[in-house]
């Protein structure tokens, strides 16, 4: 059972987390917040609560407990009570279905940031070759091999890090009964040393293979005029190489750049096309890489290791943002002559049902991938020049 404590202990308590924001959110009659310590336990379609608010049917919940929740009761039933400092708490069993925020808001609009604080502590798996540094969040990648089917002991070995101080930030507004502007973003820099090296002994025909290398779990949790907005960050770290050459190849690229992204996906009731929805993304950097090209061959070589967020609200998947760092190689020949293009390319997009906050989000869309990169013409062995 867990322990009743008073109101007021837990505002305070939650304000001492992420920064609260000054914007306010007003309720609708019949919408009941539960803090956390009176959730005892959650299915999918229950909650056993202990409580000294009224509960009954037709009413929508909002808590923060676990990864938070919006749930309509469709049956209150009450199985005892007791006082707890002179209140009479009692224990309800509801049965619950999904409800949207727009049921609970009358009015209101609220805007957030948070820094993405990845370390070993929330990290929810990660493969051979990737480590992080505590306190700096840099991620470390040692030998990252990616093999090249049919040919022994071929592969793509990727090695170096990837730096982040990105600030994923959200708004969202209410008005005349529903969502009126949805709004999710990540910007900040990004620094990334990679190395991507090639080694076959043999041509191989054209292949292309990408996986998850490591995943985070954050909750961050607002109290906005009384109400519970739980989100939970799920930064990934990805990559993927593809290639094809015509013989044997020995190559490394590397790039060490500063990225300054920003990556937007937002929602606008007026917005006739897509559903409401549009992305957007920008990015400024400077590029110096560096060739290393003994063995000229004609072929192709890309790789990318990148942040991919997703971003869940009250425990329901909602956006997923991208930034992606690649390197992408034609090799022409005997000549020993290469081109080189590089950069950082952003994507975002929302799975279809994700109605948690507003029935009018519920449309899918996948945007476009945008693109800022630098071209560079290469001789073997090591020379690289800006197009």
């Amino acid at each position: 059972m867990k322990l009743v404590v008073p109101a007021f202990l837990l505002i305070g308590l939650m304000a001492c987390g992420p920064a609260a924001p000054q914007n306010n959110l007003s309720l609708r009659p019949g919408t009941v917040v539960l803090d956390e310590a009176e959730v005892e336990s959650v299915t999918p379609s229950g909650m056993s609560v202990q409580t000294d608010k009224e509960l009954s049917s037709g009413q929508i919940v909002i808590s923060a407990e676990g990864e938070g929740l919006v749930r309509r009761i469709a049956e209150a039933t009450s199985s005892g009570a007791w006082l707890v400092g002179g209140q009479a708490v009692r224990k309800f069993y509801l049965k619950t279905e999904d409800a949207s925020l727009e049921e609970a808001i009358a009015s209101g609009q609220v805007t957030l940031e948070s820094d993405l604080p990845i370390g070993e502590a929330n990290m929810t798996q990660a493969l051979p070759g990737v480590s992080v540094q505590n306190f700096t969040g840099r991620i470390n990648l040692t030998n990252v091999r990616f093999d090249i089917p049919g040919v022994p002991g071929a592969a793509i070995t990727l090695n170096g890090f990837l730096e982040q101080t990105l600030r994923p930030s959200f708004s969202l507004r209410f008005s005349s009964g529903s969502v009126e502007v949805f709004r999710v973003g990540m910007s900040g820099a990004l620094k990334a040393q990679v190395t991507a090296a090639i080694q076959a002994d043999a041509s191989y025909g054209s292949f292309s293979h990408s996986k998850e290398l490591a995943s985070w779990n954050i909750k961050k949790a607002f109290l906005v005029g009384g109400v519970p907005v739980v989100v939970v960050l799920q930064p990934k770290l990805v990559a993927g190489v593809s290639s094809q050459a015509g013989g044997k190849v020995t190559v490394s690229v590397s790039i060490a750049p500063t990225f300054s992204t920003n990556v937007q996906l937002d929602y606008n009731r007026n917005r006739a096309a897509n559903g409401g929805w549009n992305n957007t993304f920008a990015a400024d950097f400077s590029l110096n890489p560096s060739l290393n090209y003994s063995v000229p061959v004609q072929g192709m070589g890309q790789a990318f290791v990148g942040l991919a967020m997703g971003v869940k609200f009250y425990g329901m998947a909602g956006p997923s943002l991208e930034a992606k760092p690649f390197i992408n190689l034609t090799l022409s020949g005997n000549s020993g002559a290469a081109t080189l293009k590089s950069g950082i390319s952003g994507s975002s997009k929302v799975e279809a049902g994700f109605k948690v906050l507003g029935k009018g989000l519920e449309t899918a869309y996948n945007g476009p991938t945008f693109e800022e990169a630098r071209t560079f013409s290469c001789q073997a062995p090591n020379t690289c020049t800006t197009n």
